[in-house]
């Protein structure tokens, strides 16, 4: 039972995390062929910088940077629990607590992100159910394994 759930958490956070570095250098790709025109149009670089526009694209990067870094920690501790790999007792010290801990951090960012700071602060509704369902699927596979192994130890 807990392999099949660590299987299941890795797979879905690895679509997280993929998804989420992709739309951190498309995110970054566009905000620098954006600068470029919004250069021609204000002349000082302190305007342009503190412009509602960048601010609102830095805040949205700053997002998805710390979800990145949120589901990658996740897929790191599962992956590392899951599979042991040829280190075996060193790696299999990770315990329930650290992964419920990991888990639960994960699943309030996620929500947090999802139903507030984008589409209230920084006005971005782009994703839809189904990426919803998986990043929500990810935490509770991750705070599910974490309770299975607490209770397993």
């Amino acid at each position: 039972m807990l392999g099949i759930v660590g299987i299941l958490g890795i797979v879905l956070y690895t679509l997280c995390t993929a998804g989420a570095g992709v739309g951190l250098v498309i995110g970054f790709v566009f905000f620098l062929i954006g600068f470029g025109e919004m250069k021609n149009r204000s002349r000082t670089l302190s305007s342009l910088l503190l412009s509602k526009d960048t601010l609102m694209i830095v805040g949205t990067m700053g997002v998805v940077l710390v979800y990145f870094l949120l589901s990658y920690w996740n897929l790191k501790m599962i992956g590392d629990a899951t599979f042991p790999g040829m280190l075996g007792p060193a790696i299999r010290e990770i315990s329930g607590r650290q992964l419920l801990t990991a888990g639960v951090l994960y699943a309030l960012w996620t929500t947090i992100s999802l139903y507030w700071l984008l589409p209230r602060v920084f006005s971005f509704d782009g994703l839809g159910l189904k990426v919803q369902l998986i990043a929500l699927g990810a935490a509770g596979f991750s705070i599910l394994y974490g309770i299975i192994k607490m209770v397993n130890t």
